[in-house]
């Protein structure tokens, strides 16, 4: 619906002062970043723009394929766009030792082979002298 309505603005001939100078300002805003060593933060911008696209197009999907109001189904998009978020946050959170019942028994086992004050070695190593 948003997006839709951001295009109907730019197809009208007559745009109200304040329309026209958000637009300006946005452009210099865009044209400074560009111009500057900064202009990495243009893919930020960027990145925003493509996920909301993508809220609405999903959100749009749901609303014509499914009997959900346009509430539930902007939720619903919400939802479907965070999972591969959950997703990475739970595989992240899963190889590291605090939840991980293996890597927390694989350290244990590491610190008791080490006594303290002695020099930590490989497996195979094998003294000059």
């Amino acid at each position: 619906m948003m997006l839709l309505t951001i295009f109907s603005i730019i197809g009208t001939d007559a745009w109200s002062s304040s329309a026209l100078l958000g637009c300006v300002i946005l452009l210099a805003v865009i044209a400074v970043i560009a111009l500057s060593s900064q202009r990495w933060l243009l893919w930020y911008v960027l990145g925003g723009i493509i996920y909301f696209l993508s809220v609405e197009v999903t959100h749009n999907l749901i609303l014509n394929w499914f009997a959900l109001s346009d509430w539930y189904s902007y939720v619903a998009a919400l939802a479907i766009s965070w999972l591969p978020l959950a997703v990475w946050v739970l595989y992240r959170a899963l190889r590291y030792d605090d939840v991980s019942q293996a890597l927390q028994q694989e350290r244990k086992r590491a610190a008791a082979r080490y006594i303290e004050h002695t020099p930590i070695y490989d497996d195979n190593y094998q003294p000059r002298f």
